[in-house]
């Protein structure tokens, strides 16, 4: 049947019918995962931990199913079950990475236990127990993603922490599988994302976030490391950086962040901007609010960068909430989003659900394009459909899997 659409956030219902935070899109019509989770999803991943591969769930919940799963659970396809004695707190961010023990599952998070033992706001989940990661950090984990920075394959890390194995490590901190190490003099305030990019001048880590120094030095809110040394990007933003990805708008791979500023090396761009590894420029006029997701999607004139957020206007056209940029221009997609108060759009992501590659947004808002769409709907390239009933709560996350009933 191909791959399904799963996707997570507040909501009770999905389709008219009961889905407790989590549900499964098929193509034509939603399924529950069991009896769903009791409380907010914040991150989805695939993994197979030996037994298959399943679909991993972390967020604030503590009921799986039909049993106890202390903030992260794993499906199957027929079954919740949960991660050992699962964390004491939020996760918020999940990973995969093989650290030298083989293929595992990272979670990250505001937790100080997994599996009932010590594991300071990260934990490795094997398939059979909790493990600390080295004496894990001192404050809460928002994100975290693999890399190789020329030093080797490792985990990276970030969030509010200053300390990553008991010692400093400001915000941002590397586990090779042996030991943490701090990444420079790591950064002054809070990182809220991570990607791995090559500007042109080999591949680095980028940070954005919170923070207006990264090593000592000037960079506000987004900053570069090669492996050895922090650079800025330019002079940096004017205010948060929430969402970075890469894209090339046939100008060549750039790396594209998304948040609250309105400047970025000193130019005008309205919460969005692009970095060529040179300098920043602006995507037109940009947007007149908050950006949270990005997505590229052909939706048949070509590969486009889709933005989701808190945004009306686009290029200075009406757009609501979510927009397309072809390398030289704003467009509305169809007639955007909306409800009665303020939309908003947290997710975006390609799925074929059997008719073909199609944009998934989720978020916050009731039509899309004028025809209902509860918080999810799909994007063809020319028109907006609602998923079923749609879903009763905000979605904040989506992603692909196969459950073994074909990909959802």
């Amino acid at each position: 049947n191909g791959p399904a659409l799963y996707a997570a956030g507040d909501f009770l219902t999905a389709g008219g019918n009961p889905a407790s935070r989590i549900a499964r899109w098929d193509g034509s019509g939603w399924s529950a995962l069991g009896s769903g989770l009791n409380a907010r999803v914040e991150s989805l991943i695939v993994f197979d931990d030996g037994n298959g591969a399943a679909l991993y769930a972390g967020g604030g919940f503590t009921i799986a199913g039909d049993g106890p799963a202390s903030h992260v659970a794993r499906w199957d396809g027929s079954d919740w079950s949960p991660l050992g004695g699962g964390v004491n707190s939020n996760v918020h961010a999940l990973a995969v990475h093989d650290d030298g023990g083989g293929a595992a599952l990272f979670a990250g998070g505001s937790f100080t236990t997994a599996g009932n033992e010590p594991a300071a706001y990260i934990g490795r989940w094997d398939g059979a127990g909790w493990s600390a990661v080295g004496g894990g950090v001192n404050f809460s984990v928002r994100d975290l993603v693999v890399h190789d920075d020329g030093n080797g394959v490792a985990l990276y890390a970030g969030g509010s922490f200053t300390t990553a194995g008991g010692n400093p490590a400001n915000r941002v901190a590397r586990w090779d599988g042996a030991g943490w190490s701090a990444l420079g003099g790591g950064t002054d305030d809070r990182v809220e994302a991570l990607l791995a990019f090559d500007d042109g001048s080999g591949p680095a880590l980028y940070a954005g976030g919170w923070f207006t120094t990264a090593g000592d030095e000037p960079a506000k809110y987004i900053a570069r490391w090669d492996g050895n040394d922090w650079a800025a990007l330019g002079t940096g933003m004017d205010s948060v950086v929430r969402v970075v990805a890469v894209h090339d708008d046939g100008s060549g791979p750039a790396l594209y962040a998304g948040g609250r500023f309105t400047t970025a090396g000193g130019v005008n761009v309205s919460r969005i901007a692009r970095w060529d590894g040179s300098g920043w420029s602006p995507l037109g006029s940009g947007v007149n609010g908050q950006v949270w997701a990005m997505a590229f999607f052909d939706d048949g004139s070509g590969p486009a960068l889709h933005v989701g957020g808190w945004f009306t206007t686009a290029g200075d056209q009406p757009v609501n909430y979510i927009a397309r940029w072809d390398g030289s221009s704003w467009s509305a997609v169809g007639g955007g989003l909306g409800r009665e108060e303020d939309a908003a759009v947290y997710a975006l992501t390609v799925f074929n659900d059997g008719r073909g590659d199609a944009l998934y947004a989720g978020g916050g808002f009731t039509t899309a394009g004028g025809v209902p769409a509860r918080n999810i709907a799909r994007w063809d390239g020319r028109s907006w459909s609602g998923l079923g009933g749609g879903v009763d709560e905000q979605v904040f996350a989506l992603t692909v899997f196969d459950a073994g009933s074909g990909p959802a």
